[in-house]
């Protein structure tokens, strides 16, 4: 079995949902935070692949992505 996330504009939501249950295919909406979460992932998993960085340059990307951090002091 394969998964496929598909990006359907708001205004168009129940028609493909109601695409995947004619078709029987099963369906899931995922959350805000899931989503966050699987790009959060994806980002690790390319840097694990790259050259070390420095903790700063680390901060940066992740805000210019739009996650908020909050240091610990």
């Amino acid at each position: 079995m394969k998964t496929v996330i598909v990006n359907i504009p708001e205004k168009k939501e129940f028609f493909f949902l109601s695409l995947l249950k004619e078709f029987r295919f099963r369906s899931r909406v995922l959350t805000d935070e899931e989503r966050e979460e699987m790009a959060i992932a994806k980002w690790i998993d390319e840097g694990m692949e790259s050259e070390d960085v420095s903790e700063e340059v680390v901060y940066k990307t992740l805000r210019k992505r739009g996650v908020k951090i909050q240091r610990a002091v």
